[in-house]
């Protein structure tokens, strides 16, 4: 008999984007000119409003110096355990 464990709150990614600023005491147009994006992308990420895709996750880890699939997978975890709204 195995256990599963499953997490009882997934976060969005922008959350742990959020961390990191802070961690780093950059601005969000610190991290977009690095990561070289508009402003409103990074601040659609924190939001939400905007899925990481691998060119974006891409991005991000070449900003802060980590894995893109880090991100692809928080994404994805994300997208999963929410629901889907509208239609």
């Amino acid at each position: 008999m195995s256990t599963t464990i499953v997490a009882a709150e997934v976060l969005p990614p922008g959350e742990y984007l959020t961390e990191e600023l802070a961690a780093r005491g950059w601005t969000v147009s610190q991290l977009a000119e690095r990561m070289g994006q508009p402003k409103l992308v990074v601040l659609d990420i924190l939001e939400t409003r905007m899925v990481i895709t691998p060119e974006l996750a891409e991005a991000i880890s070449a900003a802060l110096g980590t894995s893109a699939q880090m991100w692809l997978n928080l994404e994805e975890a994300y997208r999963s355990r929410t629901p889907t709204q509208g239609g």
